[in-house]
C-alpha cells in the first residue's frame, strides 16, 4: 500500500482545510511541537482502523477545542496498483469508499460496508467497541512506529504472521503441500480457536459437549423435581392430618367456651359494679381533697395577710429616718457648691490677672531682647558697612600676583645686570667746557638737549653710537665698532618693552611701590575675611533676615501690648524702666501663682467632702429606693393576698360550715371504701377466674382457626405445585439411555480432535523451523543495517515470532532491553525497515516512522540517514521529526513542512 495524499478538515488543530502530498520513497514531514504532525499520522490510523458510527473517546477529540466543527478526513492510496480514496465525517456518521475509473472516482461502498471493504484492502480488523488497538492495524502494527511507542511489546498479528507465512510458502511449500496443510489447518480451526486452543462454538465437538452439559442438567433437574414432588406429597399427608386434628379441637374448645358464657356475664356484672366504686370513691376523695385545700388556703392567706402588714409597717418605720438624713446630705452638698462657685470666681479672676500679668512679663522681656536685637544689628550692619568699604577699596588696588611679581622682578635684575655690562662696554664722554655751551646730543638714537656753564662738568654714556651738535660750533659724532654691544642693546630693549607690557597694568615701574601694592591687597584680604569671620560668630542670618525679625518682634509686642485692657493697670507697663516692671511682673505671677494654689487645694478639699457626701447620697437613695421597692412590693402582695382570699370565699359559705361539709364527706368515702374493699376482696373468685378461663378458650379458638386456615392455604398451593410438577416430569430413564449414546459419541470426537490437534502441532512445528530458517534474510539485513549503525559491537537474534528478541555481546547472550533505550529505539526503526523491505517484494509497503531518531547522536544519525536512504528506494517511508535540520543531507527526500 503506497499512500498519495492526506486531506484533513476541522481535524483537531486544523481548522482550516489541510492536505499534504506525498511521493514514492521518502518523505519527511517536519514541523515546530504542537503543529500538527502526530495528528496527521494518527488521522491516518483514525480513518482506516476506526468505524465511522465510532464515539469513543479518540473520535470525541477530534473535534477542535472550543468548537462545534465537524471533523472530516481524505486519503488517496494505492493498493494492487488501483487507486483508492476513503472519505469519513464522523460526526455526520459518513464512510465513502471510491475508486480511480479511468479520470474519475466511482463509489464502490458507503457506510459498514464502506468501513468493511477499506479493511479488506488495507488489511487488519475493525474494533467491536471503543478505540482502535495497534494489533487491529494490520501491517501497520509491525510497519507504524507512533510517537512514544518504537518497542513492539504485543504478539505479532495474525496479519503480519500470515504475511511472513506466504512469503515462507512461496519459498519452500509445494502446492501438494499446500492442499494438504491448508486441510489439516482448516480442519483443526474448525475444532479450535487458533490462539487460545479452546474449542469453538460450531464445532460437532462443542455442540455435543453443550448438548451433554444440557442433558446432564435436565437429568438433574429431573431428579431434583421427583425429589421434591416426594417431599410435597409428604408435606401434603401431614398436613391434612394436622388440619383434621386441629378441627377436632376447634369444635371441643368452641363448647367449653359456650358453657362459659353465663359464667362470664356474673363476672362482667361484679367488674362493672366494682368499677363504679371506684369511680365514686375517685370523686369523693378529690372533691374531699379539694375542700380540705381550700380551707387550708384560706387559713395561710389570713396569717399571711398578717405577716405582711407587719413587714410593710416596720419598712415604713425605718424609711423616714433615712430620707431625713438624705435631705441634710443635700443641703450640705448645696452648700460647699456655692463655696466652690465663690472659689472657681476667684480662681478665674486670679486666672485672668495672671494672664494679662504674664503678657506684660513676656511683652517687657521682648522688648529687652529686642533692644538687644537692633544693638546687635547696628553692630553688624556696621561690619557688613566695613566690609563694603574694604572690598571697593580692595577692588581699586591693581597690584601684580606672586607669579607676575616674580617674572617682573627677574626680568628688572635681567635689565639692570645688560645696562651694567652695557655701560663697561660702552662709550662715555666727559666734558668740563670753559665757556658756556648749549646743543643737543644724541645717545644711541636718543637725542637730548644740553646747556652747561662754564667750568661745569658733565658725562654722557652710550652703548654703541654718541653724536654731540653745539650751538654756533659745529656737531661731533663717536661710534663704536664691537658686534655684542648692538646684540646686546637689543636684548636690552626687548627686555625693557616686555618689562613696560608687565608692570604696564600696575601703574608703576618702581618694584618698591610694586611690593607695596601687594602688601596692601594682602592686608586688605585679611581685613575682609576678619570681618567674615566675625559676622559668621554673630549670626547665621543675613542683615535682610535680621530687619525682617525685628520687624516681626515689633509687631508681636505691639499685638502683645493691645491685649492688655486700657482700663488695666498694667497697660502703664508700656511706659515704664523695662527692668524695674519686669521686676514687679516676676514677683506678681509668684504671687497670682501662690493665691492659685491655695484656692487650688480648697478647690480640691470641697469637691472631695463632696464627693463623700454624694456616695453617702447614693448609699442612702439606694437603700431608700429599696425600702420603696419593697413597701411596694409588700403592698403588691397584701393586694394580691387579699383577692386571692375574696375568690375562696366568694362562695358564701362560713369557715364552720366547711368544716361540716369535710366532715360528711370523709364519712361518705369511709362507707364507700368499705364497700369497695369487699368487691375487691371476691375480684380472683368471680371475675379473673372465669373471664380468664373465657379469654383462654376464646384464644384457643382463634389460634386454632388461624391454624386451620393457614393448612388449608397451604395444602392448596402445594397440590397446584404438585399438578405442576406431575406435568412437567420427564421420563429419567430415556435421559440416562440418550446420556450415554451423547458420551460415546464425544469418546470419539474427542479422539478425532486431539489426532488433529497433534498433526497441527506436527506440521506448526515444521512450518515454525523453516520460517526459523528463512527469516535468516530479515536477521541479516537488520544485523547489517545494525553493523552500519552501531559498529560489529552486537550481534542480534530473534524469536519464534520474527522479533528482535536478545543481543550477543562478546560471546554472551542478553535480553534487549539492557541496551540504552536511544539504541532499543534504533534496532526496533532498523526492523521495521527491514521487515517493509522484505514485504514490499510483491508491492510497495508504507512504513511510518514517528519521531524515530530523537535519541540519536550526530555520528550514528549520519549512518541512520544512509540506512534510511537505502530502504527508500523499495518502499514508501514517511518520517515526523520536530529537528528538520537533521535530514538536511537527504536531496532525494521529499521535505513537508506542517507549519
Amino acid at each position: 500500500m503506497k499512500l498519495e495524499t492526506i486531506h484533513l478538515e476541522n481535524w483537531k488543530k486544523f481548522t482550516e482545510p489541510r492536505e499534504i502530498q506525498l511521493q514514492d520513497g521518502l518523505n519527511i514531514l517536519h514541523g515546530a511541537n504542537e503543529s500538527g504532525k502526530t495528528t496527521l499520522i494518527d488521522s491516518l490510523i483514525t480513518t482506516f482502523y476506526s468505524k465511522h458510527t465510532s464515539s469513543s473517546a479518540r473520535i470525541k477529540s477530534l473535534k477542535p477545542w472550543g468548537t462545534s466543527l465537524q471533523p472530516r478526513s481524505t486519503i488517496t492510496f494505492t493498493k494492487n496498483r488501483e487507486k483508492y480514496r476513503i472519505s469519513k465525517g464522523f460526526q455526520e456518521k459518513r464512510s465513502i469508499l471510491e475508486k480511480m475509473d479511468g479520470n474519475n472516482w466511482k463509489k464502490i461502498a458507503e457506510g459498514d460496508r464502506a468501513d468493511k471493504e477499506l479493511i479488506q484492502l488495507v488489511g487488519g480488523a475493525l474494533p467491536g467497541r471503543g478505540d482502535t488497538r495497534p494489533e487491529q492495524w494490520g501491517l501497520g502494527q509491525t510497519l507504524w512506529m507512533v510517537q512514544g511507542k518504537p518497542i513492539i511489546s504485543d504478539d505479532l498479528n495474525d496479519e503480519t504472521l500470515s504475511s511472513l507465512q506466504a512469503m515462507v510458502g512461496a519459498t519452500i511449500e509445494s502446492d501438494t503441500e499446500k492442499i494438504v496443510l491448508s486441510s489439516i489447518r482448516s480442519r483443526f480451526l474448525e475444532i479450535y480457536t487458533e490462539k487460545t486452543r479452546t474449542l469453538k462454538k460450531g464445532s460437532q465437538l462443542k455442540k455435543v459437549q453443550d448438548e451433554i452439559n444440557n442433558l446432564q442438567g435436565e437429568l438433574s433437574q429431573s431428579l431434583l423435581q421427583n425429589t421434591k414432588r416426594d417431599e410435597l406429597i409428604r408435606q401434603i399427608e401431614d398436613t391434612e392430618f394436622l388440619l383434621n386434628r386441629n378441627q377436632a379441637n376447634l369444635q371441643a374448645a368452641t363448647g367449653e367456651r359456650d358453657k362459659l358464657a353465663g359464667e362470664v356475664e356474673a363476672a362482667q356484672e361484679h367488674q362493672n359494679n366494682r368499677e363504679e366504686l371506684e369511680r365514686e370513691i375517685k370523686e369523693i376523695n378529690t372533691e374531699f381533697e379539694t375542700l380540705t385545700q381550700k380551707i387550708g388556703d384560706i387559713v395561710d392567706s389570713y396569717l399571711e395577710i398578717d405577716q405582711v402588714t407587719k413587714e410593710k409597717d416596720e419598712m415604713e418605720v425605718l424609711l423616714n429616718p433615712l430620707e431625713t438624713e438624705l435631705d441634710n446630705l443635700e443641703e450640705k452638698i448645696q452648700a460647699k457648691k456655692n463655696s466652690l462657685s465663690e472659689i472657681t470666681q476667684k480662681m478665674d479672676l486670679a486666672n485672668d490677672e495672671k494672664s494679662i500679668v504674664g503678657i506684660a512679663h513676656t511683652t517687657v522681656m521682648d522688648e529687652q531682647a529686642l533692644e538687644s536685637l537692633k544693638q546687635r544689628f547696628q553692630e553688624i550692619d556696621d561690619l557688613y558697612q566695613d566690609l563694603y568699604l574694604a572690598r571697593e577699596e580692595l577692588s581699586t588696588i591693581i597690584a601684580p600676583t606672586t607669579g607676575q611679581m616674580e617674572k617682573i622682578e627677574k626680568l628688572k635684575k635681567d635689565i639692570d645686570k645688560t645696562l651694567i655690562s652695557l655701560e663697561a662696554m660702552g662709550l662715555v664722554l666727559n666734558i668740563s667746557p670753559e665757556v658756556e655751551m648749549s646743543g643737543e646730543i644724541i645717545l644711541d638714537s636718543e637725542s637730548n638737549p644740553f646747556s652747561i656753564d662754564m667750568d661745569e662738568q658733565i658725562s654722557w654714556t652710550a652703548n654703541q653710537s654718541l653724536k654731540i651738535k653745539i650751538d654756533q660750533l659745529g656737531e661731533l659724532e663717536v661710534k663704536s665698532g664691537s658686534e655684542d654691544v648692538r646684540v646686546m642693546k637689543e636684548e636690552l630693549e626687548k627686555m625693557e618693552l616686555l618689562y613696560q607690557e608687565l608692570v604696564a597694568p600696575f601703574g608703576t615701574e618702581d618694584i618698591d611701590k610694586l611690593k607695596s601694592l601687594i602688601i596692601r591687597k594682602k592686608t586688605k584680604e585679611d581685613d575682609i575675611k576678619r570681618i567674615e569671620s566675625e559676622l559668621s560668630k554673630k549670626t547665621d542670618k543675613n542683615r535682610e533676615e535680621l530687619q525682617k525679625e525685628i520687624i516681626e518682634y515689633e509687631n508681636t509686642i505691639k499685638l502683645k501690648w493691645s491685649k492688655i485692657p486700657d482700663d488695666s493697670p498694667y497697660s502703664e507697663c508700656e511706659s515704664r524702666d523695662k527692668a524695674q516692671v519686669r521686676e514687679d511682673l516676676s514677683r506678681k505671677i509668684i504671687q497670682l501663682e501662690g493665691e492659685l494654689k491655695t484656692l487650688g487645694q480648697e478647690r480640691d478639699q470641697l469637691n472631695n467632702d463632696m464627693d463623700a457626701n454624694r456616695t453617702l447620697v447614693q448609699e442612702l437613695e439606694k437603700n431608700i429606693h429599696q425600702y420603696k421597692t419593697d413597701i411596694h412590693g409588700k403592698a403588691q402582695i397584701l393586694d394580691q393576698i387579699k383577692k386571692g382570699l375574696k375568690r375562696l370565699e366568694s362562695d358564701g359559705i362560713s369557715q364552720e360550715e366547711r368544716q361540716q361539709q369535710l366532715n360528711q364527706l370523709s364519712v361518705t368515702l369511709d362507707q364507700k371504701k368499705r364497700a369497695w374493699q369487699v368487691y375487691q376482696d371476691e375480684i380472683d373468685e368471680k371475675e379473673k377466674q372465669p373471664l380468664g378461663a373465657y379469654e383462654g378458650l376464646k384464644t384457643k379458638v382463634q389460634r386454632l382457626e388461624e391454624d386451620i386456615q393457614n393448612q388449608k392455604i397451604k395444602m392448596a398451593r402445594w397440590d397446584s405445585e404438585l399438578q405442576i410438577l406431575i406435568n412437567q416430569s420427564l421420563d429419567t430413564n430415556l435421559l440416562e439411555e440418550k446420556l450415554e449414546q451423547l458420551k460415546s459419541r464425544e469418546r470419539e470426537l474427542d479422539t478425532e480432535a486431539q489426532a488433529l490437534e497433534l498433526l497441527f502441532d506436527l506440521t506448526s512445528f515444521y512450518r515454525e523451523n523453516t520460517i526459523s530458517e528463512l527469516s535468516e534474510p530479515i536477521r541479516q539485513q537488520v544485523t547489517g543495517d545494525l553493523e552500519k549503525l552501531l559498529g560489529p559491537k552486537y550481534s542480534l537474534s530473534f524469536s519464534r515470532e520474527m522479533k528482535p528478541d536478545s543481543i550477543e555481546v562478546c560471546g554472551e547472550e542478553a535480553p534487549l532491553d539492557l541496551l540504552s533505550f536511544g539504541t532499543q529505539e534504533q534496532v526496533w526503526c532498523l526492523f521495521r525497515l527491514a521487515l517493509g523491505n522484505i514485504l514490499s517484494g510483491d508491492e510497495q509497503q508504507l512504513v511510518v516512522l514517528d519521531d524515530p531518531l530523537v535519541n540519536t547522536d550526530p555520528v550514528r544519525m549520519h549512518h541512520a540517514l544512509e540506512i534510511l536512504e537505502e530502504n527508500a528506494r523499495n518502499m514508501q517511508i514517511i518520517v515526523v521529526t520536530c529537528d528538520v535540520d537533521k535530514y538536511n543531507s537527504l536531496k532525494d527526500a521529499n521535505f513537508i513542512s506542517v507549519e
